[in-house]
Order: structure tokens, then C-alpha cells, then sequence
């Protein structure tokens, strides 16, 4: 449940009393909490059981809110920061607020958001996997290559149109030569009516010399048949070494994934999912996973969820079970698998 506040601060009171009316903002503390127990045995490297932050989603306390601007015009803001649950630690030591720091104008035309803000890649692969693109069983999380979020960004979000959604942005490299340097450009776009959902995705970013280094796409949907939800997702990146320096042209992976779930009750339900990995280049790095998951909501606020995987790398790959982290993966040699198991709990609040 989220904890509401509306108030006015204390300098708002100053400047009321010297000039106008106060105005107030709603603003709202929130969070996620995921904590897991994690078993996995990797060829060539072993077995590793350890407890672990991020399974389904990743840890964070956020503070965001609005205010009345009035004329149907509000104003915005969200500040987020990644911890790790099992540690205390923040995710991410160099930046007070890792996830999220942005400020926008929303009205009935949409919205537009400035400053560091999730990719809507990352806000939509999860809509296309019944593991929510996350837990060692999400393969299309676990062997897609993209950034989560963008510094420096301009983003607009559409309102809900006949069930179509859009967003786009740019991210400024704030470079003087070449001007476009290091600029990432991302856009969105999704349709739900009813049972069926459907929505792609596609990201492009400027390296150092200003050329088009890194390309992203991701698409798929997800149809309900009762209690049984199928999904399927495809990724295609550029980004085969993470690193805008290692990026061939031409030269991609993609991601092929099939997963379901099933709502036995109105608290449990359980999930599967498999899929295959399709290296482009003549190294046929290949990968193929197939997992099995299950929920139990104890409440609204409160899950346990349980997942098993195997994961077979072929040749050169390297892919490993990752979750939704951030953590150190118990990575398998070269061309070989990892079986993992994990037990976790989320709290929302």
C-alpha cells in the first residue's frame, strides 16, 4: 500500500504568508523489497547458494508526487534509489538516487518528463513474460543486452487512445563535437483491449564519434484465455559486449520466448516458460532455457514466489541466470549450462 502525504512545506507557509495562497502537493513514499535465497551449479565453476536481492523486481525506496497547477495542468516528479535488501548497501554507491531523479508537466494531452528516467524498453519486456522479466526463469531477461535507464533525458508519454499508448525520448550526450555524440533515442509503442495486449519497443545510441553504435528492439504480447495467460517475447540487440567500444555493425542476438501462467486460485498461480537464444554472428554463441515458477500472494502487499532453470549455453556463450539483480551471477564456462534454483519474498509498500 502506498503512503500518501498531502501537505505544504514549511517554505511554501513562508511564501504564503507574504504573497498567496499555499500550494500543496501530494507526495508518496514507496518501495519494493526482494529478497531471495538462490541455489545455482554452473559447469566449470561450480555450485553457489547464497542469499540475494532482485529476483522478480528490483529493490527500491522512492519518493514521487504531484501538484495541482490547476487547468488540468499538474506538475511532477519521481526520485528513486536501488538498495540491495540482503546488505543494506544502495545499488548503485556513486548516485543518490540511481533509478529514478526527474521532474515533469502532465495534463489530459500526455506528459513530458526531464532528468534520469527508466527506458521504456525496461518498462515494457516485463509485460511480455509470465516471470515479469525477472527470477532465474526469465531467459528473455537473462540474455537481453540494453539499457535500464537514461541520464540527461526528454521524454513525452501519451495518453490512453482507443487503447493505444506512445512514448519517446531522447537522452543528451551533451557533446560539442560531434553535437549528437553519445545521444540515445528511444521510443515506444503498446495496444490493450480487453484479453489481448500488444506493444514493441526500439532504442538506438550515438557512440563517441557520433555514429549509431547500439540498436534494441524489443516486441510481443500477451493473450488471456481464462485463468491461462500465454505471453511471447523477442529481443534483437547489437549489444554483444555491453560495451559500446565491442559493437560490430550488422551483427546481432536475438531472443525467441514462449511462457504461460496459470491462476489455479485467486492467491496462487504458477508459470513456464521456454526459449532460445540466436547468435547472427559466425561464432553461433546459441543459447536455450527452460524454467518453471510459481507466486503465492500472502496479501495485496505481500508475495512469495519460487523458480527452477536450466540454461544452456552452446559454443562461445556465456549466458547465466541473473534475475533482476543487480548481483554477481555464477557464470558458466564457455559453452556450458547452469541449473538454479531460488526462494524468495517481495514486500510492497
Amino acid at each position: 500500500m502506498l503512503k500518501s502525504i498531502k501537505g505544504c512545506s514549511a517554505a511554501v507557509f513562508v511564501f504564503s504568508a507574504i504573497a498567496a495562497k499555499p500550494a500543496c502537493a501530494e507526495v508518496t513514499l514507496y518501495g519494493i523489497l526482494d529478497t531471495f535465497v538462490g541455489y545455482t551449479n554452473a559447469s566449470g565453476k561450480g555450485a553457489q547458494t547464497a542469499e540475494q536481492s532482485g529476483g522478480i523486481y528490483a529493490s527500491r525506496v522512492g519518493v514521487k508526487g504531484s501538484e495541482n497547477l490547476g487547468g488540468g495542468l499538474r506538475a511532477t516528479f519521481d526520485l528513486e534509489n536501488g538498495i540491495l535488501t540482503n546488505t543494506g548497501a544502495a545499488s548503485d554507491s556513486t548516485l543518490a538516487f540511481s533509478r529514478s531523479a526527474w521532474v515533469g508537466l502532465a495534463s489530459r494531452y500526455g506528459e513530458v518528463r526531464f532528468g534520469r528516467q527508466n527506458s521504456p524498453l525496461l518498462i515494457m519486456h516485463s509485460k511480455f513474460d509470465a516471470f515479469n522479466g525477472g527470477t532465474y526463469g526469465s531467459l528473455l531477461h537473462n540474455a537481453s543486452t540494453f539499457s535500464f535507464r537514461y541520464d540527461n533525458m526528454i521524454t513525452y508519454w501519451s495518453p490512453n487512445v482507443a487503447g493505444f499508448t506512445f512514448s519517446g525520448g531522447v537522452s543528451l550526450g551533451g557533446q560539442t563535437s560531434p553535437h549528437d555524440a553519445l545521444n540515445a533515442y528511444v521510443g515506444a509503442i503498446d495496444y490493450q483491449r480487453g484479453p489481448v495486449y500488444l506493444g514493441v519497443s526500439h532504442a538506438e545510441q550515438n557512440g563517441a564519434n557520433g555514429e549509431v553504435l547500439t540498436k534494441t528492439t524489443f516486441a510481443g504480447g500477451s493473450y488471456q484465455f481464462g485463468k491461462l495467460t500465454g505471453f511471447f517475447g523477442f529481443y534483437r540487440g547489437n549489444n554483444l559486449g555491453s560495451n559500446l567500444n565491442t559493437n560490430v555493425e550488422g551483427k546481432y542476438h536475438s531472443v525467441y520466448w514462449l511462457s504461460a501462467g496459470y491462476r489455479a486460485t485467486p492467491a496462487w498461480s504458477v508459470t513456464a516458460g521456454i526459449g532460445y537464444v540466436e547468435d547472427s554472428t559466425a561464432q553461433h554463441n546459441n543459447a536455450g532455457e527452460i524454467s518453471l515458477g510459481t507466486v503465492y500472494n500472502l496479501s495485496k502487499r505481500t508475495l512469495l514466489y519460487a523458480t527452477i532453470a536450466r540454461l544452456v549455453n552452446r559454443h562461445g556463450a556465456t549466458y547465466a541466470l541473473i534475475g533482476n539483480g543487480p548481483f554477481t551471477p555464477n557464470t558458466p564456462a564457455r559453452g556450458e549450462g547452469v541449473t538454479g534454483a531460488q526462494v524468495g519474498i517481495v514486500q510492497f509498500f
